[in-house]
């Protein structure tokens, strides 16, 4: 038996309606076709104005664009920190030949902890560049190409710098 659009049906739509639901939303939550919905919508003097729906869906991009920025932000801020940690003292801990704890500080962290916080400031400036070039369009792209090679080629400088000869012991 083929089911109809009831009284409550219409009171349903016109509450999604007055909330501002979309007509593709309002037919998936009511279980009806996107046309069953279009043609009652109209026959009750419902519109489903395009014109809000682009005004929202272009402050979405807005909220968007400046989330990817405060992201890009803070893997910034990681990078940067991670940085610093490859470049200051280093606490490592083990143990004596009798099994008594041992800490000794080093001038800077070991080659291959060197080499680690260098990959994971390396991934964050990565991240954070690839987050700038959805918004930059192509020119940003390229300037983006470009900062990244350049910050690429200054961590390479400084791992080689920091881990010494000891860096080739593990694969840098």
């Amino acid at each position: 038996m083929a089911r109809t659009f009831s009284a409550e049906d219409e009171e349903q739509l016109r509450q999604l309606h007055a909330d501002g639901v979309s007509r593709n939303e309002i037919a998936r939550q009511m279980g009806w076709s996107v046309g069953t919905i279009t043609n009652h919508a109209r026959r009750l003097g419902l519109s489903f104005d395009r014109e809000a729906t682009r005004a929202a869906a272009e402050a979405r991009q807005v909220d968007l664009k400046d989330r990817r920025q405060r992201i890009q932000e803070q893997l910034l801020d990681l990078a940067e920190r991670t940085i610093e940690r490859a470049q200051t003292r280093y606490l490592v801990h083990g143990f004596s030949h009798t099994g008594e704890s041992v800490a000794e500080w080093l001038q800077q962290p070991p080659a291959k902890e060197t080499k680690d916080l260098t990959l994971a400031a390396s991934s964050a400036l990565t991240s954070a560049l690839k987050l700038a070039q959805v918004d930059a369009g192509d020119e940003g792209r390229e300037n983006a190409r470009g900062l990244l090679a350049t910050l690429g080629e200054a961590m390479t400088a400084a791992a080689r710098e920091l881990g010494g000869d000891d860096a080739d012991e593990y694969g840098s």
